[in-house]
């Protein structure tokens, strides 16, 4: 196992904010617990955080994360000339490390993690076909970024080790996800509230990883709709739904439709990006194991089983649809019976707690 710590640069004057980055709250939380949090969650432990112009403010926080800190005077030469401080702090028994800006507060610890299991001397995160933060870099390129004097400072002297640089895909906005100005922290703030669930373009990106067909998309989105309108109806009758993890789950809940046993697939791709709620819904919408309790999982599970192709359908309907698909194959029909029964009892409940025909509520 190769030793792998992280540099975190604190150190600009953060002119265009206005106020010092690191002790920014996202959610409640300063910008560098956010990373520090991702790192430590990743299995990286040893952090050292370079410092300068907001010193006074960045070494408390530092020192209550348990980080190391080392000092930039020279922070008003540019992010290079920390670089290079931090670099050269850097303990003899790490093997590489990360270089996370302390303003890109919002990348995985999935991401981390899948780029730790990578052994080239310069890896790099990739997401929607761009790089992005943080390059994972090998000490034996050390004495070759200290000796740059390209110019473009560390991204010149990266771009000079580009034969040695391999790319990582990962399903992470994150990666891109700086804190410049005021409505870039408002913009980060806003996404930090469920990062436990994918954005949207996040959801667009794991649909190209896996290849989903187009047809299987339009049957996703009305799946979705029923699902949300399924879960409007319950909260109107005092249950709790959670809205943002079920959308999220119908909407990806047939990402690997064409492999065999999809919704497992599906779940072991989510599971691997870091999204281990959707991916619980999504491993059961196939078969879920309903025992009378109306969550999230069951409500997507109906709503799967209400859908054909992409319109809302009785469970009559789709059942005639499953025994011709299943034709002369009585193992496979016999499922589609037990699965839909389960649906058409899911679906009186509904029926019994808002007091009138489900069906007839979701048309």
């Amino acid at each position: 196992m190769l030793k792998t710590g992280a540099i975190v640069p604190a150190a600009g004057l953060a002119s265009r904010m206005g106020e010092c980055k690191a002790t920014m709250e996202i959610e409640g939380k300063p910008a560098l617990t956010w990373i520090v949090t991702s790192l430590r969650e990743s299995g990286i432990d040893d952090v050292t955080v370079v410092t300068g112009h907001w010193r006074d403010q960045v070494e408390p926080l530092a020192r209550a994360l348990n980080c190391s800190t080392v000092h930039n005077p020279e922070y008003m030469d540019g992010m290079f000339s920390s670089a290079k401080k931090g670099i050269k702090s850097i303990p003899q028994e790490w093997d590489r490390f990360f270089f996370l800006p302390v303003d890109v507060p919002l990348v995985r610890p999935s991401t981390l993690s899948r780029l730790t299991e990578e052994e080239g001397s310069l890896v790099y995160p990739r997401f929607m076909g761009k790089r992005g933060h943080p390059p994972l870099i090998h000490r034996s390129l050390i004495d070759r970024i200290l000796s740059w004097d390209g110019g473009m400072g560390l991204r010149g002297a990266l771009e000079s080790l580009e034969p040695l640089a391999c790319d990582v895909t990962v399903i992470d906005q994150g990666i891109d996800l700086d804190m410049d100005r005021p409505k870039d922290h408002r913009y980060i703030s806003s996404l930090a509230t469920r990062r436990d669930l994918p954005t949207d373009m996040e959801i667009k990106a794991l649909e190209e990883l896996a290849g989903t067909p187009e047809n299987v998309l339009r049957h996703e989105m009305r799946v979705t709709q029923t699902a949300i309108d399924i879960a409007s109806l319950l909260e109107e009758r005092g249950f709790r739904m959670d809205k943002d993890l079920l959308r999220a789950a119908a909407l990806l809940h047939d990402l690997c439709r064409t492999e065999k046993k999809h919704g497992l697939a599906g779940a072991e791709l989510l599971r691997n990006q870091g999204f281990f709620s959707v991916a619980r819904l999504v491993a059961t919408h196939m078969d879920h194991p309903y025992d009378g309790t109306l969550d999230e999982g069951t409500v997507l599970y109906l709503a799967d089983k209400l859908t054909c192709n992409d319109g809302l359908c009785s469970i009559d309907q789709r059942l005639a649809g499953m025994m011709a698909k299943f034709k002369g194959d009585e193992k496979a029909q016999e499922g589609a019976v037990r699965r839909l029964k389960k649906a058409q009892t899911i679906l009186d409940h509904l029926s019994d707690i808002l007091g009138r025909n489900a069906m007839e509520a979701l048309r």
